[in-house]
C-alpha cells in the first residue's frame, strides 16, 4: 500500500498507477504535495493502519 500526493510535478498520478500496478499494490490518492504525512496526518495514519490489518 502506498500513499501517493496527486500534486506531485516529478511524480504525475499516471506514473504513480502505472509503478503501483506493476508491484501489485495497493494505492491510495491523497490531493497533496510530496509531503503528504505532514499535511494529512490523518488520511496516512488510516492507511498504515488498515496495511497492518492485512498482514500476518
Amino acid at each position: 500500500m502506498g500513499a501517493g500526493g496527486l500534486e506531485r510535478p516529478d511524480h504525475p498520478p499516471k506514473a504513480q498507477l502505472y509503478m503501483a500496478e506493476r508491484t501489485n499494490a495497493h494505492i491510495e490518492g491523497i490531493r497533496s504535495s510530496h509531503a503528504v504525512s505532514v499535511s494529512h496526518p490523518d488520511a496516512v495514519t488510516r492507511l498504515i493502519e488498515k496495511a497492518a490489518r492485512t498482514v500476518r
